[in-house]
């Protein structure tokens, strides 16, 4: 096994691999990753076996702790459906050696969720439990799974036939520009005085690189005017609302239930899940009323988990295949 530090000449390499791992995402893909390269100082990787391309660790180093990754919703190791698990503890034995060799001490894998995995694997769970690895944190995601969706609930149902009546309409924009300064900067600000993770800048920017991946859907009332809005991140069988706000008075009048109802309808002959995203006020508190209203619409909790390990730990990795 060799591992490499990514650099400009890998990039190629990097994307190529993208194409047919298992767990990709286009967030992983180098022109996404670099779009905050400021902010983090990369630390990604690529392992090779007898020059082959096994697998791919986006990653980033902060004060000795290697990162996977605090930049994007998930991080993990990035591979193949053909990968085994003794060649999946090879790789993490890779991965512990080159960190030895670079003085980091502890390795941090904020897991990909199940439902962006076209093949089913949970590995870090048992590596954790084997190597004394410790539960950093634990995410819920709500979670439409739109081949057997939960029925809507009254309330719901209720709230979609008023946006009908009052006249909303659904319409996908090109720019986000309408939605981030009309509708999502200022609810977040007033409700929770915060701004987007994105400035309206970098998402542009993102829309423009990624037409494909990432679409803005936004819902207006009778006489035009923005009233709410989504702003989507669509993965091979998966569809997540990275943001979504709508203007208060317009979501008593059903305004967001219906665009939601609406995007439920488009896309469940085409993708596995619609994914709400976290409803949590904390690490370790959700919200009620946000929880609450996206499993009205038939949404349940998907666990997202994040680990740490010391690289001590996982340089015992060989040990967990026996003979």
């Amino acid at each position: 096994m060799k591992v490499v530090h990514y650099n400009s000449q890998l990039k190629n390499d990097w994307n190529n691999m993208l194409q047919q791992a298992m767990n990709a995402s286009f967030l992983f893909h180098r022109d996404f990753m670099e779009y905050h390269q400021d902010r983090f100082c990369d630390h990604s990787l690529l392992i090779y076996e007898d020059n082959e391309l096994l697998a791919l660790l986006p990653a980033h180093l902060e004060d000795g702790v290697l990162c996977s990754h605090f930049g994007l919703s998930y991080g993990g190791i990035i591979h193949a459906s053909s990968l085994t698990f003794t060649q999946f503890i090879a790789v993490i034995e890779a991965l512990a050696q080159h960190c030895k060799s670079q003085g980091i001490h502890s390795l941090i894998l904020n897991e990909i969720p199940t439902i962006y995995s076209q093949t089913p694997t949970n590995n870090l769970a048992f590596l954790s439990s084997a190597l004394n690895g410790n539960l950093l944190s634990v995410q819920l995601l709500s979670t439409l799974d739109l081949a057997n969706p939960n029925p809507l609930n009254t309330n719901r149902k209720r709230m979609i036939q008023k946006g009908k009546k009052q006249g909303y309409y659904i319409a996908e924009d090109p720019s986000a520009t309408s939605f981030w300064q009309a509708v999502l900067e200022p609810r977040l600000q007033e409700r929770y005085h915060t701004t987007p993770v994105h400035t309206l800048e970098e998402i542009s920017q993102l829309m423009e690189a990624f037409p494909q991946n990432i679409k803005q859907m936004n819902v207006y009332n009778a006489q035009g005017e923005i009233a709410g809005g989504t702003t989507l991140f669509i993965h091979p069988q998966v569809v997540h609302l990275q943001y979504i706000a709508g203007k208060e008075e317009d979501n008593k009048n059903g305004a967001l239930d219906l665009l939601m109802h609406t995007l439920i309808e488009q896309y469940k002959s085409t993708k596995r899940y619609f994914d709400f995203g976290s409803s949590h006020s904390s690490p370790k508190q959700l919200n009620q009323g946000l929880l609450y209203w996206k499993e009205s619409f038939g949404a349940r909790s998907v666990p997202q988990y994040c680990y740490v390990f010391t690289i001590e730990n996982l340089l015992q990795s060989h040990a967990l295949i026996g003979g």
